[in-house]
């Protein structure tokens, strides 16, 4: 046999088949969230576990994560294809936090708004993940774990 083919340990099946798990969840807590939306209780639980699978997804991609990272700060690089991802990886975690913090503030009930932040920052992070998925769906099939 020639070449790099390499057959995957154990534990890289177990951590290729974690981080789908991870994914599917990340999808069905955005599911859930949305379609019991008027059941408080359900919605900030599934809300809750959102985040932290958020986290966990984060933990996962930890080296892709600071290499986006690191093209924030370096504006050249803003405009191939690293620094778009980058951007659009920067945006995913800006409204993440932004739906986190309008949702605490409207539980807590802190100051009322007229303006449904929440649900504004909920309905374009949606939009936001599902072309995230969409884009990535390949990699995700046929991810590696580095």
């Amino acid at each position: 046999m020639s070449g790099s083919a390499r057959i995957p340990g154990p534990g890289t099946v177990r951590r290729q088949a974690y981080r789908w798990w991870v994914h599917l969840g990340l999808i069905v807590t955005t599911v859930v969230s949305l379609v019991f939306e008027p059941v408080l209780t359900i919605h900030i639980l599934v809300g809750l576990v959102f985040v932290g699978l958020v986290v966990a997804h984060l933990v996962q991609r930890r080296r892709a994560s600071a290499r986006l990272g690191s093209r924030l700060v370096r504006v050249q690089t803003l405009y191939g294809r690293g620094g778009r991802l980058a951007l659009a990886d920067a945006l995913l975690a800006v409204m993440t936090v932004a739906m986190l913090a309008s949702g605490l503030w409207d539980w807590l009930d802190w100051h009322p708004t007229r303006i449904r932040w929440h649900a504004i920052t909920g309905v374009v992070l949606t939009a936001l993940l599902l072309v995230h998925t969409m884009r990535c769906r390949a990699r995700i099939r046929h991810s590696r774990v580095r």
